[in-house]
């Protein structure tokens, strides 16, 4: 999926189109606003651009290396996710590890930490030294739906970008083109 099937987010993926197109992209990202709007499957679509062979604004959705994102085996885009309740050190550790090497196969190397709220005190205060200090080819998408239980130092060293909720004609439009309604 890319930014093009990303329904009712369009002055989000405009940021952030315009920021990949001229190539300053902030080292991390902090989507959030409600559940199931569409925060992690932007977050994939920016990772898909970045790393896309076409090098545009958008992905292809074609290349090889589209297709393994989309199949979750690219090598250079990472997910993090709470096991249990909480995301632990042990996972920011190995994020960590992993950001100290360049990319192996794209342009940039993606960590997608979802429900970043649920960071422990311990990974979030790991976490915030990578962000002190971020490598060259490193970016970091922390999605999340209470932005406000996050650390303010975390959040302060993330470009912030708020997902608006989807109107109704915008899920009608959504159901009726894969007829599901």
């Amino acid at each position: 999926m890319s930014f093009k099937d990303i329904y009712g987010q369009d002055r989000q993926i405009a940021v952030l189109q315009r920021t990949v197109a001229c190539g300053r992209l902030p080292h991390a990202y902090l989507f959030y606003g409600m559940k199931g709007i569409g925060k992690k499957t932007t977050a994939v679509a920016l990772a898909k651009t970045l790393n896309c062979k076409d090098g545009g604004a958008d992905a292809c959705d074609s290349c090889a290396v589209c297709r393994k994102i989309d199949h979750g085996n690219h090598p250079d885009i990472f997910f993090i996710r709470p096991e249990g309740i909480f995301i632990k050190i042990e996972e920011i550790r190995k994020l960590q590890s992993q950001a100290k090497y360049r990319p192996f196969e794209g342009r940039k190397r993606v960590f997608i930490i979802e429900d970043a709220e649920r960071l422990n005190i311990p990974a979030a205060n790991a976490l915030l030294k990578t962000l002190e200090e971020p490598g060259p080819s490193n970016i970091l998408i922390l999605t999340t739906s209470r932005p406000y239980v996050i650390l303010p130092t975390i959040i302060s060293r993330c470009q912030k970008i708020r997902f608006s909720p989807l109107r109704r004609d915008i899920i009608v439009a959504f159901l009726m083109e894969r007829r599901m309604l």
